[in-house]
């Protein structure tokens, strides 16, 4: 897709600056709000899309929510906030006020993309759904994102991550041997679901690209995790029983867990596939009586000892540090890895060699690593991201420049509230 909309014609690019970067002329009016909105407009925008983030500060949402940097509160230091919303402009409107929402009209009608994850009706209400903005741009992408979809019976319901973890069905596959059911870390259900907005955007801007057409797009995060169960589906719908929880551990390949090593919360992974793997993990353990033992001889008696098994490979492990079990193990052809937590992730030299870990320069909290671009252009990286904008940082640029605004108009705008 390189340079596909390079002819394009409706902005300079709002995120990093290379003229390889696939959407550089596409412009987009984000109406996101909390995470999967504003991260998929966020990748979009580091693909090289102009981003202009509509706020309004009459709803702010994780402009004012923990944790904040030094933990000082402030709609700037949101480490939530300004970690999706890297490389985007900001533009505060007052959408309660009419000549507010014209204004979004306008920055609409200029636009190639329109992005929103409100609950169900809320921009018909205010005039800013699909059918109200058609005619502003005829050829417009129009991406909505909800719980449950658009249409449906539970369409006007209100769901959140972990909501989203319980009917999607995920929860019920996620747990120990014998236990509930669990969620998954709480934010899963956002990121992956903008992943899924990604894609479906990037298609429907590739399909405008050839035909002219624009599209709604309408995507229910609920479906979108239930995309994650094809085992449990297939196990169901071929014989009507349900998976049964089985935590870290494997259906087939024993041992297969995390076990603790020296040290808080350090823990190695291992996962054994082969008697020949197991042979010589007993080795290096010191303990070649394992491979000699009735109940760990083969994979099926492991299998139904695995209760019996991972206490005693704990309890090597817990005697060294992580770094030297995943040598050992590797070294001898099983296979094993560290389990990282963010503050590693963020220090490992290989993810800063690859420019994957960067630090921009925000002009509140100054430098904070983040993961950035999961991809090269052209076999480079595409750069270091812009931070998240200010509150209203872009007013001027937006109103102004983009609209045309004059400077009186804009000054009484301004004086009236209804740009804030």
């Amino acid at each position: 897709m390189v340079g596909l909309f390079a002819g394009a014609n409706f902005g300079t690019g709002g995120g990093v600056c290379m003229s390889t970067l696939p959407l550089k002329g596409i412009r987009i009016a984000d109406f996101g709000q909390i995470i999967a909105v504003p991260y998929t407009a966020q990748m979009l925008a580091w693909l090289g899309a102009e981003v202009v983030l509509i706020e309004t500060e009459q709803r702010l949402t994780t402009r004012v929510w923990p944790p904040f940097a030094e933990a000082e509160p402030g709609v700037n230091r949101s480490g939530g906030f300004n970690l999706v919303n890297t490389s985007k402009m900001s533009c505060t409107l007052n959408l309660r006020d009419p000549e507010g929402v014209d204004l979004a009209k306008q920055i609409i009608a200029v636009s190639d993309v329109v992005m929103e994850n409100y609950s169900s009706g809320t921009m018909d209400r205010m005039g800013l759904g699909y059918d109200d903005v058609r005619p502003l741009r005829p050829d417009v992408v129009y991406l909505s994102l909800g719980a449950f979809g658009r249409t449906g019976p539970m369409k006007d319901l209100v769901g959140f991550h972990s909501v989203i973890n319980l009917f999607s069905g995920l929860a019920s596959v996620t747990g120990h041997k014998g236990s509930h059911p669990r969620i998954m870390g709480g934010l899963f259900p956002d990121a992956f679901s903008g992943c899924y907005c990604i894609l479906s955007m990037l298609e429907a801007l590739y399909h405008r690209a050839n035909t002219g057409e624009g599209q709604h797009i309408e995507i229910a995060m609920t479906e979108v995790l239930a995309t994650l169960l094809p085992e449990a589906v297939m196990e169901y719908t071929l014989d009507g029983t349900e998976p049964e929880r089985v935590g870290n551990r494997h259906q087939y390949k024993v041992p297969h867990n995390v076990f603790r090593c020296q040290g808080q919360e350090k823990w190695v992974a291992i996962s054994v596939e082969s008697d020949a793997q197991f042979q010589a993990l007993a080795q290096v353990a010191g303990i070649p009586g394992w491979a000699d033992d009735h109940r760990f001889a083969n994979a099926e008696a492991r299998l139904k000892h695995q209760d019996e098994l991972e206490p005693l490979i704990q309890e090597w492990t817990m005697g060294l540090q992580v770094e030297d079990v995943v040598q050992i193990l590797q070294l001898s052809g099983v296979p094993a890895g560290p389990v990282l937590d963010s503050a590693q992730v963020l220090a490992d030299p290989h993810m800063i060699y690859r420019g994957f870990v960067q630090s921009p320069n925000h002009r509140e909290v100054g430098q904070r690593p983040m993961g950035t671009f999961s991809w090269n252009v052209d076999g480079d990286r595409p750069g270091v991201p812009m931070t998240a904008p200010l509150l209203g940082e872009h007013n001027r640029k937006v109103v102004q420049e983009l609209l045309q605004v004059p400077d009186d108009e804009f000054e009484r705008l301004l004086a009236n509230g209804v740009i804030s």
